[in-house]
């Protein structure tokens, strides 16, 4: 995997000064809060996504934009050869604290995500996450990672979902000055995820969706676990009635519904041999890989 640590990229002339119109020192100053909080990003349905297609371990995986290194680690814990890039070189500290406590070493990377410093066809895996919506013009960036992605190879594109409550809640704060995340980001339906996708080379296999919005909803999706906390085991409910209950909402997050009302959506798709740009014909199985 080579030396842990840092290392530069080949950051070219092009090297993004800012993210969603905000400069990458603001970014560094943003991961430096968040340091304080102790808080580490983890998604599972993503890492679902990933491990329902391949066997991770031995498997070069690539994460963009590393952010506090959460999914990185589980992968890596599970045997993957992880690789992180990011602009901020807060977040790679973080991302590099997180694999260390686990004693994981990856290989970290600041460099621009528009010239990945990686030769064609280098991974199994690349996947990001709160990342593509910070750009005015996705496809550049999905053309470089269909450049390092081998042939067959899964990419997993995870974005903030266009017909939510949260949506209204971003613009709000954006119109506002007082969204955290820069001045401007974007959103997209599942249907304009997976065009996207497929307009870059990609074969769409599956798609999720997750998160709720306000935060009611979500202790209501997991209100089993907080009855667990208050009552300890056994709960008050048998097993047998939360995992009804659960599945109900698993099977609402499958739905049509869920991929057009839930916070955030997920895409995977795999590279198979043809040129990027040239308008595959999307083949989508919307499945549940729990």
């Amino acid at each position: 995997m080579g030396t842990p640590g840092f290392l530069q990229g080949k950051v070219r002339a092009s090297f993004s000064a800012s993210i969603g119109g905000k400069p990458i020192a603001a970014w560094d100053a943003y991961w430096q809060r968040m340091a304080g909080t102790g808080y580490i990003n983890y998604v599972p349905e993503l890492l679902s996504a990933i491990c329902s297609r391949i066997d991770v371990r031995g498997r070069r995986i690539l994460e963009i934009g590393s952010g506090t290194g959460g999914n990185a680690s589980w992968l890596a814990q599970k045997g993957a050869e992880m690789y992180l890039i990011d602009l901020s070189w807060s977040a790679l500290q973080i991302s590099a604290s997180t694999l260390k406590q686990k004693g994981l070493k990856p290989e970290l990377v600041c460099a621009d995500a528009y010239h990945l410093p990686y030769p064609d066809g280098y991974f199994d895996v690349v996947f990001h996450q709160g990342f593509l919506e910070h750009f005015v013009d996705p496809v550049p960036l999905l053309l470089e990672q269909w450049r390092v992605l081998r042939e067959g190879g899964f990419i997993v594109v995870d974005v903030p979902q266009r017909y939510s409550l949260y949506t209204v809640y971003k613009h709000l704060c954006m119109a506002l000055g007082r969204w955290e995340y820069g001045v401007w980001e974007t959103e997209f339906s599942i249907e304009e995820l997976k065009r996207l996708l497929t307009h870059t080379g990609f074969i769409v296999v599956h798609a999720y969706a997750r998160g709720y919005y306000p935060r009611a909803f979500y202790i209501l999706r997991h209100f089993y676990k907080i009855e667990e906390k208050l009552f300890h085991h056994p709960a008050p409910l048998s097993r047998r009635g939360w995992k009804a209950y659960n599945a109900l909402w698993e099977k609402l997050e499958r739905s049509w519904l869920g991929l057009h009302s839930l916070q955030c959506i997920g895409v995977l798709g795999q590279k198979r041999g043809m040129a990027a740009g040239d308008g595959v014909r999307a083949i989508t199985q919307c499945k549940s890989f729990a």
